[in-house]
């Protein structure tokens, strides 16, 4: 999965440990059909534009296609700049990226002529296109990006792996957290890991923002994540497909954004999230803590996995 993604002033600076100011990214993605058939993005190409110097992220991304696809960071007043290739053999069909949450023109929609009725803002094999972001004043927050062209009736292909997550960091670089059982400020600066969770039908899919060591960590299906006794961590859990959940993290509690209420269940339907923040093992200690969704023929199904928190 790989195209030209300039978010604006993505927050990919604190997800991958870049300033807060404003900064334009230029994100080269390309789709892909994957050995299993799946179809997924990768990251080709990011680089950052900040007060005349210019850096390389690319090597912060996993190589090679995930599920989900690269997850795109940026900060309040980023512009990204997103260029999408056409790389699904044995396909001429187009493809393409259509982004929640962030501000954009009607010619970065994502969607074809056949939908739209104006224009095809997609990518073809050898033609590229790219896409204009803007992470305007009251776009923060946790968000989707996904295919909206593949297949027919060109209604995209989000189903079958063409999806990832944008995140929209607050300027101030602070987020509301519960810590030892207090609701406080939290600068992002001290989190050390962010865990995305995609609940997708029966399936957790996960990817980790390990921010000690700079990189993002394909997770896969239902995975173990993990984390170190006091660490603060982030969870972002994103609904995707048919199915509605419920989201259930043991032995841990945290409060629904915007609000006071402390919760430990959260409802997850499609396309609607979550993101918070925990500190691994307050009150309860180290172990290995079930997370699942609380749905009994989706735990049936094996929809679950393990939050390991050691000392």
């Amino acid at each position: 999965m790989r195209w030209h993604l300039s978010f604006l002033a993505l927050s990919v600076s604190l997800c991958l440990g870049m300033p807060l100011e404003a900064a334009t990214h230029y994100i080269t993605l390309k789709a892909v059909r994957m050995p299993s058939g799946q179809l997924a993005y990768q990251m080709v190409k990011h680089q950052i534009e900040d007060n005349g110097t210019t850096e390389d992220l690319t090597g912060r991304y996993a190589q090679g296609p995930t599920i989900p696809g690269p997850t795109l960071v940026l900060t309040e007043g980023d512009t990204a700049r997103v260029t999408l290739e056409h790389g699904i053999e044995g396909s001429d069909s187009p493809v393409s990226v259509h982004v929640h949450g962030v501000h954009y023109k009607f010619d970065s929609d994502g969607t074809t002529r056949a939908l739209s009725q104006t224009i095809d803002s997609v990518a073809y094999p050898g033609k590229p296109y790219t896409y204009e972001w803007n992470a305007a004043t009251g776009t923060v927050g946790t968000w989707m990006y996904h295919d909206h062209a593949f297949g027919d009736p060109m209604i995209g292909a989000e189903d079958q792996g063409l999806f990832g997550t944008l995140i929209v960091n607050p300027k101030d670089g602070q987020v509301e957290a519960l810590i030892d059982g207090q609701i406080q400020k939290v600068n992002l600066k001290d989190i050390k890991r962010e865990f995305i969770l995609w609940m997708h039908e029966t399936t957790f899919w996960g990817q980790e923002l390990n921010h000690i060591v700079n990189r993002q960590v394909p997770l896969w299906t239902n995975p173990t994540v993990g984390a170190r006794l006091g660490e603060l961590v982030r969870f972002h859990v994103i609904g995707m497909g048919t199915a509605f959940h419920t989201f259930h993290l043991h032995g841990h509690r945290w409060i629904e954004p915007g609000t006071t209420h402390i919760v430990d269940t959260v409802n997850i339907g499609p396309i609607s999230r979550t993101a918070f923040v925990v500190k691994a093992g307050e009150g309860v200690g180290p172990g290995d803590w079930h997370y699942h969704c609380h749905v009994v023929q989706h735990m049936q199904s094996g929809m679950m996995g393990k939050f390991r928190v050691v000392q």
